[in-house]
Order: C-alpha cells, then sequence, then structure tokens
C-alpha cells in the first residue's frame, strides 16, 4: 500500500521539484538528441480525463473504475485524473496528468521546461520509446510524454512489469490521438 502511493505522488512531487529549474517558456527547448524539439505552442485548457475517458480506462486495466479523482496545481500547470478500480484494490490504477501553458499563471516556467528537466534529470534511468507523441520515456513514475507542447505523465504502476510497460504505451497513444482532436 505505501509503495502504491509513493508511485502515485511522484509526478506530483517531480514536477514541483524541477518548476523551479526552467528557462524561458517562450523559447523551444532543445531535447540533446539532435532530432526533436520540444515545443511551446500550446494555448488551450485541456483536462486530462479528456485524454483517458473512464471507460478507457476500464479497458486498459481490464477491470471497472471509479469516477476520475481530479486535481490540479497551477503552481505548475498541472492537471490531474485518477481512476482507482471499482473493487477497491488500490491496483491497479491509472494517473493521467496534463501540464499545460494555458494554465499556468503568469511567469510560469512552461510545460517543455519541466518535460526536459524531468528527461534530463532520468538520464541513464530511463527508457525512451518512439511513436509516442513528439517524444517520450519510461522512468519510475509512469510514461513521460511531450506532444504539441503540452507535457502528459501516465502512471500505472511498476514500470518493471512488461505487463505495465505496454499499457502505459497503449494509454500514451490514446491520450496523445485525444490531445489531436482537442487542440
Amino acid at each position: 500500500m505505501r509503495s502504491t502511493t509513493i508511485i502515485r505522488i511522484l509526478p506530483l512531487c517531480a514536477v514541483l521539484l524541477f518548476a523551479g529549474c526552467g528557462g524561458n517558456p517562450t523559447q523551444p527547448s532543445d531535447t540533446g538528441n539532435g532530432n526533436a524539439t520540444v515545443q511551446q505552442q500550446a494555448s488551450k485548457i485541456i483536462e486530462p480525463c479528456q485524454l483517458v475517458t473512464q471507460d478507457e480506462a476500464a479497458q486498459l486495466l481490464g477491470e471497472a473504475v471509479k469516477p476520475a479523482e481530479k486535481s490540479e496545481q497551477q503552481v505548475v500547470g498541472m492537471k490531474l485524473c485518477m481512476y482507482n478500480p471499482a473493487s477497491g484494490e488500490p491496483i491497479p490504477f491509472l494517473q493521467v496528468s496534463l501540464t499545460q501553458d494555458a494554465f499556468f499563471p503568469p511567469g510560469g516556467v512552461g510545460a517543455a521546461s519541466i518535460y526536459k528537466s524531468l528527461k534530463d534529470n532520468f538520464e541513464g534511468m530511463r527508457t525512451d520509446v518512439d511513436g509516442v507523441g513528439d517524444e517520450a520515456f519510461i522512468a519510475s513514475g509512469g510514461i513521460y510524454i511531450m506532444a504539441d507542447g503540452y507535457y502528459i505523465q501516465i502512471g500505472a504502476g511498476n514500470t518493471s512489469n512488461p505487463t505495465i510497460r505496454q499499457r502505459l504505451i497503449d494509454a500514451g497513444k490514446m491520450a496523445v490521438t485525444k490531445l489531436k482532436t482537442l487542440e
């Protein structure tokens, strides 16, 4: 139970920790791989529950889920949607957070800056993932995705488990596809 709580709060802690490490949010950030540039262009506020609905979360988890628990941290431009199993057990779960420039207070560091800081800090501990958003990686806490100026983080449990890793990739692809229709 304790490890589940840690996994669930890791994204928020990471965002808060690295929020002060950002640069100028109006400038594109080089990701360091020479192939992609993290873009800053998002302006519409989107709810993370729009990226993965309750029915889709149930499909991904293979069981019914309770209605989403929602929270937000405007100081870091983040909105969160948490799906827990209807059975009341702590696992499986699906957590979708969306950090977006349009939700930051004036002078906020920006979604791309937070994503880049996290990516840099997970150097040597992450697995880069192709085919999900502009760029993505899996590390402790889930899959981290940059897509069209939005930073999406999805958690679902132990990222060392191959089934969980595939669930994260599937959820990430679903979220990015939906994001493109909502922009």
